[in-house]
């Protein structure tokens, strides 16, 4: 019986050891993906450049020139979200898993619907990005559940890379909602990444607000440029949580 009891107590040290090294190497990389995309900002700023698609602006240039895959940056004062946004209309994830520079990454890098335009551009920028338990990308996002934490934080800074497109976002609804519900009677807001229309706009709009936590007494007009923030949750199968936002400062 004591010979049982030493193995099975070296097999859960055995287990116990793994499991540790399996979490510090998460948090490990999670900290060290936060500080790659933080070395991106330090970039020594280069003149604005010109390109068949706009003008990019000068703190852009040197990370647009390692990554042309860039087309904007997405930050909220007094959250770890603070980061660039990508977007490859060909392959739609594709920095679901990767890193700035294209190598395996859990935590991947946010990214823009593809149906979403910002050189028509589209009434919706939708953006989506990881959930991460160690802080990093969209973590902080969830913290918008709570009322009082969205008084103090009430407006997102979105740039695009080209002149024209740096604003200013006020929070219009923030709230849960799941993908893949057979229940078609729920709103589904990810499905207005490319809306275009007035009618489209005012469905969203109305939608969101019907799902978002609390009343922010936000409404926007239609012409009024909207960002969307998306994550997911362990709420529910297959949850998400969003926050929409409106530019204000045109």
């Amino acid at each position: 019986m004591g010979l049982v009891r030493k193995i099975i107590l070296v097999v859960c040290l055995i287990v116990f050891v793994g499991a540790a090294g399996v979490l510090i190497q998460y948090y490990y990389n999670g900290y060290k993906e936060m500080n790659s995309l933080k070395d991106l900002k330090q970039s020594e700023e280069l003149e604005d450049l010109k390109t068949d698609k706009g003008i990019i602006i000068g703190k852009y240039v040197p990370i647009w020139q390692k990554n042309n895959d860039l087309i904007g940056w997405i930050r909220i004062d007094g959250t770890k979200i603070d980061f660039p946004v990508m977007q490859t209309p060909d392959d739609p994830e594709y920095y679901l898993r990767r890193d700035f520079n294209r190598e395996h990454s859990t935590g991947g890098v946010p990214f823009m619907d593809v149906h979403s335009d910002i050189f028509m551009p589209t009434s919706n920028f939708m953006i989506y990005g990881h959930n991460m338990k160690n802080g990093s990308m969209f973590h902080d996002l969830i913290k918008y559940e709570d009322e009082e934490f969205y008084r103090d934080h009430k407006t997102i800074n979105f740039d695009t890379i080209y002149k024209g497109g740096q604003g200013v976002y006020q929070v219009v609804a923030a709230g849960y909602s799941q993908i893949y519900d057979k229940d078609s009677s729920k709103f589904k807001y990810y499905a207005y990444a490319g809306m275009t229309s007035e009618r489209e706009y005012h469905e969203f709009v109305d939608g969101v607000k019907k799902l978002s936590c609390y009343d922010t007494g936000v409404v926007p007009e239609y012409g009024s440029q909207l960002i969307t923030l998306s994550t997911c949750t362990n709420v529910s199968d297959e949850g998400r949580f969003f926050v929409v936002a409106v530019r204000t400062d045109k």
